[in-house]
């Protein structure tokens, strides 16, 4: 058996300035078992020092910011990436002396963070003072524990439709680099129900859930920085078309042939960043994944099961899976051909 990964901490802050307390950190680290990555014993690497020490920001688990006098132009690049990856961020902010003083460009950092104005991410950033080094101990192992426990926290169950509609709009709301799905009868092409809007208030949920898709893809697509995929099963879609006469419908039909039409077009605006197409093999589902959390809706009854969990390695596997799934690019005619709509 493999052993697990060690939890990486990524700790971030103007070297010479804070030399001392950076080797604090990574003692108390290393007496919790935790990897700590710094600059100065990074291995020696062809990618420029600055390209170096972001990619070690995407493959660390928390990110820990040390302040004290400046910010420096690096330090904040780190820092923004750690943001843009959803990472746990800890700033730990060393307090002043009577004749010591920060510079303009750290005090405006500073207030900006204690005022809750940084961009509105999926985690949020906490951040801590100190000065004596018991205490920046103190604060180092009370936060990674805590920041490790979510990690590997408890899953969420639901029990019912309208929660795990609500629990999959929250994750769609907040992904910020990547959104992976798989739904039997897709959402994305059928719409919410009732199609043919029956009952408009009864399924006002998946609405919710197909508004929060639509407006997550409008603001991403051409972002060169996010991923979409979306997979459903075409067997499933021509029997939930047949099952309403759906297919019968001229109007219903021609909404459905347009919605796949505009997902197509998406693929080739976003340079195929952005996929929707059909999966062939059996699966359950639905399944969503984003940034650092999935959700999966175990059966396919109207009370099924949604579990659901903070996990960014589970999530990772999941997204892999369903690339193993997606390496085939299907046309607008192939989908309506899967579908009975040619």
């Amino acid at each position: 058996m493999l052993a697990a990964r060690p939890i990486k901490v990524f700790i971030s802050s103007a070297m010479a300035e804070l030399e001392y307390d950076r080797e604090i950190v990574c003692d108390a680290l290393r007496d919790m078992n935790v990897s700590p990555v710094l600059f100065e014993v990074f291995p020696a690497m062809s990618q420029s020092p600055s390209e170096s020490c972001l990619e070690e920001v995407r493959s660390s688990d928390i990110f820990v910011m040390l302040l004290w006098k400046s910010l420096r132009a690096a330090v904040r690049e780190e820092f923004a990436e750690a943001q843009k990856r959803n990472k746990p961020i800890l700033v730990l902010v060393k307090s002043l002396n009577e004749n010591e003083e920060r510079d303009a460009e750290l005090r405006v950092f500073l207030e900006a963070l204690s005022a809750g104005a940084e961009p509105h991410f999926l985690r949020r950033v906490t951040w801590k003072h100190y000065r004596p080094v018991a205490q920046l101990k103190a604060a180092i192992r009370d936060s990674i524990a805590t920041e490790i426990a979510k990690l590997y926290r408890d899953p969420i169950q639901t029990l019912g439709r309208k929660e795990m509609y609500e629990l999959g709009t929250s994750i769609v709301r907040y992904a910020q680099k990547r959104l992976y799905l798989f739904q039997r009868t897709p959402t994305l092409i059928l719409g919410a129900r009732d199609y043919l809007g029956d009952e408009a208030t009864k399924y006002a949920y998946e609405k919710e859930f197909a508004d929060a898709l639509d407006r997550w893809i409008e603001d991403n697509c051409l972002a060169t920085d996010k991923e979409f995929l979306y997979l459903f099963s075409p067997e499933a879609t021509k029997h939930e078309l047949r099952r309403k006469d759906l297919a019968q419908s001229t109007q219903y039909r021609d909404a459905v042939k347009k919605r796949i039409q505009v997902a197509k077009s998406m693929e080739q605006q976003s340079g195929f960043r952005f996929r929707v197409s059909v999966l062939d093999v059996p699966m359950s589902g639905p399944l969503i994944v984003g940034d650092n959390r999935y959700a999966l809706w175990l059966l396919g009854q109207e009370h099924a099961v949604c579990v659901s969990q903070e996990n960014e390695k589970i999530c990772e596997i999941l997204v892999r899976m369903l690339k193993l799934h997606s390496q085939k690019r299907t046309s607008v005619e192939d989908v309506f051909s899967a579908l009975g709509l040619a």
